[in-house]
């Protein structure tokens, strides 16, 4: 009979590294110079005692790697085809990203509000499936590295304007909602100005969801403090302390 694992081992996909994270909350590094689909193909070989048969892995690509939408929906939009359709074409249209060459996943509960959407590159959505497969280990999921971030901190997240901001390797990745609905989401590198940056886009944002009141700005892994009107909340390294 198979061991149990009550909570899912976590494995991170950076541009050059796989981070693993333990059932106890340790967290492993290992570095690479192949491409993260090749570096995958490797990973249980040089770390058998990582990967272990019938374990339970939940698996985020870091954000450098992937894209980000809020899709607000038109109306008039009938079944699945044609929302596909439709994130695809945003995705070309925003981030210049086609298939096959990319993934396109839609968060599967929205389909009138406005929803978050991410693209990942397919050869690694394809080397994670394989990965699994070739090590029988059960995958319990697969996303953005800010959407694992924020399905793991949700509970926290109770103010009606707040903002997600989760950096870690010199990125940023920024989530605003207000009264439970989407209404932008930028993901970009650190910079000299990202302070202001931060401060500009937050309020910008807050303007085109005609919110008012002070907002609160969630923190996980991030050193930056909330611009005036804000209110900063830290969550710690919530997602590969």
């Amino acid at each position: 009979m198979s061991r149990f694992w009550a909570e899912p081992q976590r494995l991170l996909i950076e541009p050059d590294a796989l981070v693993v994270v333990g059932s106890g909350g340790s967290a492993r590094r290992i570095a690479f110079d192949a491409a993260p689909d090749l570096a995958l193909a490797a990973f249980a070989g040089e770390s058998a005692d990582l990967v272990r048969r019938g374990s339970r892995w939940q698996v985020s690509i870091a954000d450098a790697l992937v894209r980000y939408l809020v899709v607000r929906w038109p109306d008039g939009l009938r079944g699945r085809g044609e929302r596909v359709a439709f994130v695809a074409h945003r995705f070309r249209e925003v981030h210049g990203v086609v298939a096959p060459e990319w993934q396109i996943a839609v968060e599967r509960t929205a389909t009138r509000l406005p929803a978050l959407a991410c693209a990942a590159p397919a050869v690694l959505v394809a080397a994670i499936g394989d990965w699994a497969r070739r090590n029988r280990v059960r995958l319990v999921g697969a996303s953005g590295e800010f959407i694992a971030t924020y399905n793991r901190v949700r509970p926290a997240l109770a103010h009606p304007l707040g903002a997600l901001a989760v950096q870690r390797a010199g990125r940023v990745t920024v989530g605003l909602w207000h009264d439970a609905v989407w209404h932008a989401l930028r993901s970009q590198p650190l910079g000299s100005g990202g302070d202001a940056g931060l401060a500009l886009f937050l309020e910008s944002m807050r303007v085109g969801a005609g919110a008012s009141g002070e907002g609160v700005m969630y923190c996980a892994g991030t050193g930056f403090d909330a611009p005036p009107g804000w209110r900063t909340v830290r969550l710690g390294d919530a997602a590969w302390a």
